[in-house]
């Protein structure tokens, strides 16, 4: 029986390709609150229940993807999980840590599969590199780099001046936001190498509102975590400079080798290994595209759906991740304490930055005992 999927959310439309796409599964709803948009994307997927109201839509569906506004993920995700529905949300998964701590709290009362959808981990040229590292390719990876930087200004404002969700919830609070898309790729990197490195604490930095003072964001933000091994993780963000956008700028650094990619556009980059000879003439680059007999599987023969999909196929290729976790009940790739993680980096490096980029701890998830009392959680 195929598993009923239902979109809640405008941004949903990118995992269309990947949904219709896969044997195992079924659109079958959506629900949006702009009744002219909602049927304008029904038409054009061939969606016959449209709902306006999200709790009505959950009656209909096995699983949903959550694709609106980052301050409704959180509300949408628990209210799925506690209706019996699977979720796969959008980033970033909620908008404080006693959200995440709720959301944990939903599927492990619901048993329900959850995964957030970092769909950069799912970028060919990421991958590629994650399956590198895990072969011991750059020896051990120590420092790792990651740039998003994507003028959003015309976004934070609707046509007739009023302030959309991302006015107040990206930009109108200082740290970085959004850091997940670089983020995410390069601990997967970590992970790879061992798989119980974690994030342990965050410190935030800003260079000041110059390009569009109206908002307390930053124009640009600088995120450093601290690993529990001592290694370290740097994400840029900027969503407020006038420039062309470069959203997946990533660098890896090990003892055996380094990763830059591409400057300018999606992919590319090159790699060099220790194995050179000393001296200048001896450190060569080397195309990374000259080691794709290392990629995964799903990126060896992917299909015309995958190579339609967004984000350079990561909208396809988390889909099928998610579905198969749902059908063996084996946690997904970035499951409900990763994508935890990986949101808080965000959340506490808020506190940092407010307070002059002062260390913050990263809770750790996982381990009950960190979470801060509340009267209505569980201990």
């Amino acid at each position: 029986m195929k598993i009923k999927v239902g979109i809640v959310g405008q941004r949903g439309g990118a995992f269309v390709t990947g949904l219709q796409a896969h044997p195992d599964v079924e659109l079958v709803a959506l629900c949006e609150i702009d009744t002219q948009r909602l049927n304008e994307q029904a038409e054009k997927f061939g969606v016959e229940k449209r709902f306006t109201r999200y709790d009505e839509m959950l009656d209909h569906v096995d699983a949903v993807i959550v694709a609106t506004p980052m301050q409704l993920h959180a509300p949408q995700t628990i209210l799925a999980l506690q209706a019996g529905k699977h979720v796969l949300s959008e980033v970033t998964a909620a908008v404080s840590l006693d959200e995440c701590w709720r959301i944990i709290d939903a599927v492990k009362s619901s048993g329900k599969t959850y995964m957030l959808s970092e769909n950069y981990c799912y970028i060919k040229s990421n991958m590629l590199i994650r399956e590198m590292v895990r072969k011991g390719m750059f020896g051990e990876p120590y420092f790792g780099s990651g740039e998003y930087l994507h003028d959003c200004r015309h976004l934070h404002h609707y046509s007739d001046g009023s302030p959309t969700w991302r006015y107040y919830w990206q930009v109108g609070i200082n740290g970085s936001t959004y850091p997940t898309h670089s983020l995410g790729p390069i601990m997967q990197w970590f992970t790879a190498y061992d798989p119980n490195e974690r994030l342990d604490y965050v410190t935030c930095l800003g260079s000041g509102q110059h390009a569009d003072p109206e908002h307390p964001q930053n124009d640009t933000t600088v995120l450093l975590c601290k690993l529990k091994s001592g290694k370290l993780a740097h994400v840029r963000l900027d969503m407020m400079s006038p420039r062309p956008h470069q959203m997946a700028y990533y660098s890896l650094q090990g003892t055996g080798g380094v990763y830059e990619a591409s400057r300018i556009g999606w992919g590319g980059g090159n790699v060099w290994f220790g194995e050179n000879n000393p001296g200048e003439e001896g450190r060569q680059w080397k195309p990374l595209s000259e080691f794709e007999e290392h990629l995964p599987e799903i990126w060896k023969n992917p299909s015309e759906a995958a190579l339609r999909a967004g984000h350079g196929g990561g909208d396809y290729f988390i889909i099928s991740d998610w579905v198969e976790a749902i059908k063996t009940g084996a946690p997904p790739p970035i499951d409900v304490y990763t994508g935890m993680e990986w949101t808080a980096a965000g959340l506490c490096s808020q506190i940092s930055a407010d307070n002059g980029g002062v260390p913050i701890k990263v809770p750790d998830f996982r381990d009950p005992l960190q979470r801060p009392l509340l009267l209505d959680a569980p201990r």
